[in-house]
């Protein structure tokens, strides 16, 4: 019966997740199914991380459902809303921010809880002050703003320090690593729901 109930629950839990990660990506346009294609494709290939380069006991590497595919997803969005300028200037105010909160471990690149809402928390508010006139765009622009924030800043700019770190066996650092729990994906989930939010209030 335990057992049951366990399983009862995960099923619960990962349908709520599913439909706020759905429902997202439908905020900043996708239709119902592209929405279900693009979430079952993150979960899927976040088992897949792509390795990039070697370097002193590391192998850099991305993950393909946690960080390449939102990459793409920024660029489409960047690109077909035309949202490219402020986007750009989104992630750089995001970015600042994701360093801020990050320390760099042993384990990898790390932010406790409530800091790592930040980064989505600003890419929202900053979505919001720079769509006023045409709500339309702030989800595209709080998405990329926020995933592309996330990785510059809290991913890239913390490299070096990640690489300096000896270690005794071959480690990977994956980007987007925890694929659909990875800060880089969710920011800009999250950024999209709050705008989602304060946009109904």
């Amino acid at each position: 019966m335990l057992p049951l109930l366990t399983l009862l629950i995960f099923a619960l839990i990962f349908y709520v997740f599913y439909i706020l990660i759905s429902s997202a990506f439908e905020e900043v346009g996708f239709k119902s199914w592209e929405a279900s294609v693009i979430v079952f494709s993150c979960i899927l290939f976040g088992w897949v991380n792509l390795p990039l380069v070697k370097y002193n006991g590391w192998i850099l590497a991305i993950n393909v459902g946690g960080a390449l595919i939102p990459i793409l997803i920024s660029v489409y969005l960047m690109l077909s809303r035309k949202v490219a300028g402020r986007s750009v200037v989104g992630m750089i105010i995001v970015a600042y921010f994701a360093y801020k909160i990050t320390i760099v471990t042993p384990e990898g690149v790390v932010s406790s809880f409530p800091n790592w809402l930040i980064p989505p928390i600003v890419a929202s508010l900053y979505s919001i002050i720079v769509s006023l006139k045409n709500k339309k765009k702030a989800a595209s622009i709080a998405y990329s703003s926020g995933t592309m924030g996330v990785l510059i800043g809290a991913d890239l700019l913390h490299l070096k320090e990640l690489l300096q770190i000896k270690t005794s066996t071959a480690t990977v650092a994956s980007i987007g690593g925890a694929a659909i729990l990875d800060m880089v994906f969710l920011t800009g989930v999250i950024a999209v729901l709050i705008d989602a939010l304060l946009y109904r209030k």
